[in-house]
């Protein structure tokens, strides 16, 4: 899709965004603040782009503990300046959330239409930015809650990702403990960009879950990545509960794709499969 302004460019997501669209504008902190209207204002109607994906947000979870004011100042009303400017505009807006807008209880795969209930005020102020587009952009707007990112980028606010954290431990530590009872799809950046730009195309609206199909553990994604990197310390499973956090997290992250699917007729593909790709593909450039 031409003329996409991505917002967060520099981030895992935008990164890969950026690599597959065609005349796509980059943004990033520092040619514009999402939380203040007049300078959205101004960016977007100088770049003049036909539709928007907004990657930008502050996922750093204990942090948004800490600094709720900051995390609904980004998630939400970050999330609102763009779905107002976006209409004003007459610009699709695409917004990217998350799977922890759910608490985890159903214990089976989450659709769009499940009611969210959010356990930490990361997810919190995610959900309410979710609820600020749906309100201020009236219906030209698609929102894509996703789970488990990680990419050849790291994530720049936590200074890497799961992969990058493990690689780390696995070859500075004799042992790694890694939550066995947290079910996951991990999502590899580069196809989640991949299904975005197909979402785009499809004129998809409303909430999408898009993930790799298939799920696993904290643990199971570890466990790919010390056997095809040949890590050498011991990886063991613990429980949720023998791991010290004071925030609480959903313990099953799955999400139902079948809209997605239905609508563009290509499913993400397995975790494992983009998984052990993108190990490959790193290990292959001497990055990991």
């Amino acid at each position: 899709m031409k003329r996409t302004l991505v917002i967060g460019a520099n981030g895992a997501l935008g990164t890969d965004l950026m690599g597959i669209m065609d005349q796509a504008i980059p943004a990033v902190h520092a040619d514009f603040d999402i939380t203040v209207i007049d300078h959205v204002r101004t960016f977007i109607k100088k770049a003049k782009p036909k539709a928007v994906v907004n990657t930008a947000a502050f996922h750093q979870v204990p942090a948004c503990e800490e600094n709720y004011h900051r995390a609904f100042e980004v998630n939400a009303i970050g999330a609102r300046n763009l779905a107002v400017v976006c209409r004003e505009e007459r610009i699709h807006l695409c917004h990217i959330s998350t799977d922890y807008v759910f608490d985890g209880r159903k214990n089976a795969p989450y659709n769009e239409q499940d009611l969210p209930c959010p356990m930490n005020t990361y997810a919190v102020s995610k959900l309410a930015g979710e609820h600020m587009v749906t309100a201020y952009g009236s219906v030209d707007v698609s929102i894509v809650r996703s789970c488990g990112l990680y990419g050849a980028i790291p994530t720049r606010a936590k200074g890497g990702n799961f992969i990058t954290n493990m690689v780390h431990l696995g070859r500075t530590r004799d042992r790694v403990t890694v939550v066995n009872d947290e079910i996951v799809a991990p999502t590899y950046t580069l196809d989640l960009a991949g299904a975005i730009l197909l979402l785009l195309e499809s004129k998809g609206r409303g909430i999408f879950h898009m993930t790799q199909s298939g799920h696993t553990s904290w643990f199971g994604f570890a466990k790919v990545i010390f056997d095809v990197l040949k890590l050498p310390a011991e990886l063991v499973p613990i429980k949720a509960s023998e791991f010290q956090s004071k925030v609480h997290r959903p313990a099953y992250s799955i999400l139902d794709n079948r809209r997605f699917n239905q609508l563009t007729g290509h499913p993400m593909r397995h975790w494992e499969t983009a998984l052990r790709d993108h190990l490959r593909d790193m290990k292959a450039q001497s990055i990991f």
